[in-house]
């Protein structure tokens, strides 16, 4: 809920729909047929670009260098999946978390590079379809990586006595 209110706190997202409480809307289809729920489903308050997101509770870096791998394949096989069915919508993909991770290569965790290799670890997303390149750099061009400050993850409302 905080990275919710972040989102529509200091950008121009709303993000009405969560997977706990709205899930069917925050699922998306793969390529092998399996579906991928994301933390957080939106939109742009003007273009009504569609967004998901994908949140990280982590206080220390744990699994997400894995976790993020496995969230890039879900991303193009979802993003392969609607260009397939022809209902593309130009989604964004963001991923939040409070603690860095992968901090070595940081600056390229979005790249085609990334995306392809992830999508080599996560074979089963292409459900046998080869790795299109095209998809590759859409994907990359959608990808958000967000770390927001342990201030913002700690923060209290502020009281006026």
């Amino acid at each position: 809920m905080l990275a919710k209110h972040w989102l529509e706190s200091t950008t121009h997202l709303e993000m009405p729909f969560d997977a706990y409480d709205t899930p069917a809307q925050t699922t998306l289809l793969r390529l092998d047929g399996n579906s991928k729920r994301y933390d957080l489903s939106g939109y742009y308050l003007a273009s009504r670009k569609p967004v998901s997101v994908e949140v990280k509770n982590y206080t220390v870096v744990g699994n997400q260098a894995n976790e993020y791998v496995e969230y890039l394949a879900n991303a193009y096989s979802t993003t392969a999946m609607a260009i397939s069915q022809d209902v593309d919508a130009e989604r964004e993909y963001m991923w939040i978390t409070w603690h860095p991770f992968s901090q070595s290569k940081w600056a390229n965790l979005k790249s085609p590079d990334e995306i392809r290799e992830a999508v080599k670890a996560h074979p089963e997303v292409l459900n046998g379809a080869d790795i299109d390149e095209d998809i590759v750099r859409k994907v990359a061009e959608s990808l958000w990586l967000i770390l927001l400050p342990d201030r913002e993850r700690y923060s209290e409302p502020s009281r006026i006595e």
